[in-house]
């Protein structure tokens, strides 16, 4: 799934849009803790549900979920939320999924407003250049 135009340039516009300035335009798209560990966990309980990802919803706000293993087929048996990596930028999340294929661990990455985007670390890393 291609997601357009780099992340930081959408934050950007976003921000300037709304009126920020570059230094305050990073700090309103990162979620709290509990509310980006919220969005998360909806989001993979949908996938273990077997939903699709598309048109999911935490209260009235979007989420929007770019993980190609979920849009690939792949079925969600059990996931685990491990811990979340500190820092000052987008919440990192380290993630246990078990798939038809096993065991593995996947970092999320939680960002927005509405919607609050969950990417996998390595989409989030294409879309924002790093």
């Amino acid at each position: 799934m291609r997601t357009g135009p780099r992340l930081r340039y959408v934050l950007l516009a976003l921000a300037l849009a709304a009126g920020c300035t570059k230094s305050e335009s990073h700090d309103k798209f990162i979620p709290a803790e509990g509310r980006a560990k919220q969005a998360l966990e909806t989001a993979l309980t949908a996938w273990k549900e077997g939903r699709p990802k598309e048109g999911l919803k935490m209260g009235d706000v979007g989420i929007a979920v770019v993980d190609p293993a979920w849009s690939g087929g792949q079925k969600l048996t059990a996931f685990e939320i491990v811990e979340e990596r500190p820092g000052d930028g987008p919440r990192f999340f380290t993630v246990k999924l078990t798939t038809a294929k096993g065991p593995r661990k996947v970092t999320y990455v939680v960002l927005g407003i509405d919607p609050l985007w969950v990417y996998t670390e390595a989409e989030y890393k294409k879309v924002s250049g790093g």
